[in-house]
């Protein structure tokens, strides 16, 4: 499978992923925490976009702040394999939340077939860097572009990889957010339909501080 779009740059969008990623590289991290890894949804978890950082937002159960945001830019699993190395390996996560969703990857040209082969392997990558990694897969949601576009049910579809490969795969967890009713709301969503407001991140919060209890109660 040929690579189909810049590693470093999104041309579409003329983003630049290398200096995000720069960026993130200047924080001092202990290791050890819940890593968020993938694209804008995560990206957009934070003061840049003005809203309350996901990081203060999903926190132990002893009050100590214990996620890391790792959302770059409108990255696809080409690029999430690509700056693995440098994103979460340094990290030595105890838990991955990984968000491999094809959006992006479609309009950069693969297929979702191309995009979870990807996925997998930044999967396998981490769960053999760091064994006893749990991995939390989320699949893909509902949104008001997602319907406008008639894609729904193709979510539905891809989501059901995620699903069977969680399953069969030992530590790793699939994250149905497509079933998650609260999050099926247009009016949580910013001007183009596939972002959330400052609601939109409240019940995203809400969602993951109930999946991951069992690990927020660790820290």
């Amino acid at each position: 499978m040929p690579v189909k779009i810049g590693l470093r740059h999104i041309d579409l969008w003329n983003e630049s992923l290398e200096k995000q990623v720069q960026k993130y590289e200047e924080e001092q991290v202990e290791p050890g925490q819940i890593v968020f890894y993938g694209p804008s949804n995560f990206t957009r978890w934070s003061t840049k976009w003005e809203h309350r950082p996901l990081r203060e937002e999903i926190v132990g159960a002893s009050g100590k702040p214990c996620c890391v945001n790792r959302g770059f830019g409108s990255s696809c699993g080409e690029q999430q394999l690509y700056y693995y190395d440098r994103m979460v390996r340094p990290l030595a996560p105890s838990v991955l939340v990984y968000n491999c969703t094809n959006g992006n990857g479609g309009a950069f040209g693969y297929t979702w077939e191309e995009n979870w082969e990807l996925s997998q392997r930044v999967i396998a990558y981490a769960m053999t860097d760091f064994p006893g990694l749990h991995v939390y897969l989320e699949g893909a949601g509902i949104s008001p572009k997602g319907k406008e576009k008639g894609d729904i049910e193709h979510r539905k579809e891809c989501n059901k990889y995620l699903e069977e490969f969680a399953a069969k795969t030992p530590g790793v967890t699939y994250v149905d957010k497509m079933n998650y009713t609260p999050m099926h709301r247009d009016d949580i969503f910013v001007a183009d339909g596939v972002h959330y407001n400052q609601e939109g991140y409240d019940i995203y919060a809400e969602f993951y501080r109930e999946v991951l209890k069992d690990e927020l109660k660790r820290f």
